[in-house]
């Protein structure tokens, strides 16, 4: 039996770990997935377990190297934004200090305060805007607690990375994420590292993204792979979605809309936005990605069948509210969560504005889709004031299965959008690089995803849509100055 060779894209996400089979042409021929509990509390704890991660991954990976059909050339990996850990490296696992904090932890706080006005004057070397999600007032909190000490600092990802191949290396997407890194000089932020008290040497080495290291004796023994195989370094899930959803072209843009909302613009260049709103994430250094994800998406509809019992399920809820005409004077403001991009505002709240006795369940539902189309606008127009207005934005992410929002989120944008094709565009992504890593080649040219057409925008829409933006942003205002 002729075996086909592919590529492992390994995806550690914020919800668990997904091991899945490219082939040459992207496609995916088996996959497994593992979720992972996530610790959340009042006192704004939000992490993994840094062994759980571990033993995901040597499952996930395991049963697709038990497959007798898969001849398995290269393992690749992919990561979440900000994430941080601190551990011991020795022979085999990392031995951690410190839990897998995850970009949503904001038990930071009180030292971001702190440091605020230096990580403003540092965008325009690290082009990450302000905030706690950030590596920053993390490492602050843990330096004063005296997590750091000789242990070694990096992304939960960077430590799978370690325990495959016994290097403690990152690369630039990763490394941009953590707010800590200076994309113009390509290296470690020197005056932000001196200003938190933390060497450099206990940062990965940063490599090119497609660079790889043998895959280390313990870990082919307890993963069933063969010894020397080569781990590629891989990414950050932001722009590998791009990556994968669009490849290296320019003018086609990515919108996710999961749990949270994202857009993103691919760029040949290093971008600066005046107002601080986006980020900028280098994938080489011909290849940026500029960008921003918020804080509220799905997860205001699963509040709203949680919390609220609007509807049993998320599908119930559309149904409920495409089934009620728009309410221009109902007006939901989306901040359950705080805000990160375009805002970067955790004081943010939501509201429900101009409520009547003669509204229901059904018009409730209608403007919490509403207020997330207003913010899908609102973020993609300040990645729009730096990368361009695109000729088509591709679309990711659950909500896909719902033909309705869809059109809903379209009319938002105002452009025309599509699916990738392969649609795990993350997962793309990441076997992208992994593949260039193999064959030596820029990723640009190992594959372009083809693209589906979905959805027309409707002018009449866009326009009331937009003008819905425009009055969810007066009353942010007026109620959060």
């Amino acid at each position: 039996m002729k075996l086909t060779d592919t590529v492992i894209a390994i995806d550690i996400s914020s919800s668990g770990v997904r091991a899945r089979a490219h082939r040459r042409d992207l496609t995916v021929i088996a996959e497994h997935a593992v979720d992972l509990h996530t610790t959340v509390a009042a006192d704004g704890a939000s992490f993994h377990e840094l062994p759980a991660i571990v033993e995901a991954v040597r499952s996930v990976v395991r049963l697709l190297a038990d497959d007798p059909e898969l001849n398995i050339v290269a393992l690749v990996g992919s990561g979440t934004a900000s994430s941080l850990v601190v551990a011991v490296l020795g022979s085999g696992e990392p031995r951690p200090v410190t839990e897998a904090l995850l970009w949503s932890d904001s038990r930071s706080a009180p030292w971001f305060a702190a440091v605020s006005t230096e990580l403003a004057s540092a965008y325009e070397r690290t082009l990450c805007p302000p905030d706690v999600s950030y590596w920053p007032s993390k490492l602050a909190m843990l330096r004063d607690r005296g997590a750091l000490g000789s242990a070694r600092v990096g992304s939960a990802k960077d430590f799978v990375f370690a325990w495959l191949t016994g290097e403690l290396w990152t690369e630039p997407m990763s490394a941009a994420s953590s707010g800590v890194f200076d994309s113009a000089s390509w290296s470690w932020d020197r005056p932000l590292l001196e200003l938190l008290g933390v060497e450099g040497a206990l940062l990965p080495e940063v490599h090119a993204a497609t660079e790889s290291a043998p895959l280390c004796a313990s870990a082919a023994r307890e993963l069933g792979l063969d010894l020397g195989i080569p781990v590629v370094l891989g990414g950050m899930d932001g722009p590998l979605t791009q990556l994968g959803a669009a490849g290296a072209a320019s003018g086609v843009a990515s919108c996710t809309i999961g749990t949270s909302i994202a857009f993103r613009e691919a760029s040949v260049r290093r971008s600066v936005d005046p107002d601080r709103r986006t980020w900028c994430y280098p994938v080489s250094p011909e290849l940026w990605v500029i960008g921003g994800a918020g804080s509220n998406g799905g997860n205001i509809l699963t509040w709203l069948r949680d919390r609220l019992g609007l509807a049993a399920d998320v599908t119930t809820l559309a149904d409920l509210a495409f089934g009620a005409p728009p309410d221009p004077e109902l007006v939901f403001v989306p901040y359950l969560n705080g805000e990160r991009a375009p805002l970067w505002r955790s004081d943010l709240r939501a509201a429900l504005i101009g409520l009547g006795a003669h509204h229901g369940a059904a018009d409730v539902a209608r403007a919490a889709f509403e207020g997330l189309a207003a913010s899908v606008f609102e973020l993609a127009k300040a990645v729009e004031a730096t990368a361009g207005v695109p000729n088509r934005v591709v679309f990711t992410g659950g909500f896909l299965r719902e033909s309705r929002w869809v059109q809903l989120m379209t009319d938002a944008l105002g452009v025309a959008t599509a699916v990738p094709i392969p649609d795990a565009a993350t997962s793309t992504g990441a076997a992208m690089i992994g593949w260039a890593g193999v064959e030596g080649v820029p990723v640009g040219e190992v594959f372009t995803p083809s693209l589906s057409a979905v959805a027309e925008p409707r002018p009449a829409e866009h326009l009331r849509l937009r003008e819905t933006a425009e009055r969810t942003a007066a009353y942010r205002r007026a109620l959060w100055p």
